[in-house]
């Protein structure tokens, strides 16, 4: 069930909640067990849906998920502030240093990756002309929601808060989410799931992966966040135990980094997790990760050459590799080196390149 949080403190997320109201066929009843102030008194109810009002700020809401019956994903409907113009945004909530806006220090809700995706392109879908769609890094509390959650959002001033078809379109966007899992699915015992490390706040490369692949984000650590996390942690163990934190809270085992951090990438891969490139991620686009480990295993990693056919979606459970005669494949390279690329591309599970793409 998708549990949608409003709150009467944000002006926009009202709005939201309205239009939610106005998009879809909902039942209404007097939750009496609960003030009205924590998500009691009036609740409704649609298939798949459920939404409760708050008084507090979405940011201090701890422990929203109680007010819901069996929630499995929770979404705060809200406004995003800052120097951005007309902007729909998502992001994952927690704090990778000190807890300055809600939640504990070096602590993080439960992400919801596959959902998110799912979002940001219902987002782009429904975005009202002249508004643009976006994401952020993690930041700002509450830490511990319950569910796995995120905040989903229309900005960035009070015209774009006042706005009736931003928030329609946020409110389409959510309402999208229904049935949608949290997670991606299992895949060789992991998932198509990134932890992101920096970057800007606003994270355009983490953007392109969510929507131009299968790959989904779950906490992104900005450039700001990892300072962050070197002022609060006070030892190597403390600062481990928060960048576990954010993998475990992602449901994920591999990385993305953006920008030049070779100490974070030692750091991180040292700790058992695998740091991928963009190329990585759009390389096995659709292909089973089962198969990628095993032609990995195989021939060589995808940051060495590793490429997919486009058989290799839906690979045959026997397969061997085979070594193309160095003399022959030359030449016909030497001939005509894209039909040979394209007969590669066509006919081989998986083939391995040099420098260039050369095959």
């Amino acid at each position: 069930m998708l549990a949608i949080v409003v709150s009467r403190a944000d002006e926009a997320s009202v709005r939201i909640g309205e239009q939610l109201r106005d998009i879809a066929e909902w039942t209404e009843s007097v939750d009496e067990c609960r003030s009205d102030a924590d998500g009691g008194g009036t609740v409704y109810r649609t298939d798949g849906a459920e939404l409760r009002a708050f008084e507090g700020r979405h940011l201090e809401l701890e422990r929203a998920a109680a007010a819901f019956e069996r929630p499995e994903l929770l979404v705060f409907a809200s406004k995003h502030a800052g120097e951005t113009d007309e902007l729909l945004t998502a992001h994952h909530t927690g704090n990778f240093g000190d807890a300055e806006y809600g939640g504990e220090s070096g602590r993080f809700a439960r992400a919801a990756p596959n959902a998110h995706r799912a979002v940001v392109h219902a987002l782009a879908a429904h975005a009202p002309e002249g508004y643009d769609v976006g994401m952020e890094c993690t930041h700002h509390g509450p830490t511990e929601v319950g569910a796995p959650s995120m905040f989903v959002e229309v900005g960035s001033a009070e015209p774009q808060w006042r706005d009736d078809a931003a928030a329609r379109a946020v409110a389409e966007a959510i309402l999208g989410l229904r049935g949608v899992p949290p997670d991606a699915p299992s895949e060789a015992g992991t998932r198509r799931q990134l932890v992101g490390f920096g970057g800007g706040h606003y994270v355009p490369r983490f953007e392109r992966v969510a929507r131009e692949t299968d790959w989904a984000v779950g906490h992104i650590g900005a450039g700001w966040c990892l300072d962050a996390l070197d002022g609060f942690a006070d030892d190597d163990r403390q600062h481990d135990a928060v960048v576990e934190r954010a993998f475990a809270e992602s449901g994920a085992e591999y990385a993305l980094v953006t920008g030049d951090h070779p100490d974070l990438v030692e750091h991180v891969e040292s700790l058992g997790y695998r740091v991928v490139d963009e190329r990585f991620v759009r390389e096995t686009t659709g292909v089973p990760l089962g198969f990628v480990d095993a032609a990995e295993a195989a021939v060589g990693p995808v940051e060495d050459g590793l490429r997919f056919g486009e058989t290799a979606t839906d690979p045959e459970e026997s397969w061997r590799v085979v070594d193309v005669p160095e003399e022959l494949l030359a030449e016909a390279t030497g001939i005509d080196p894209e039909t040979v690329r394209d007969w590669f591309e066509s006919n081989a599970l998986a083939f391995g390149t040099e420098q260039q793409g050369t095959i």
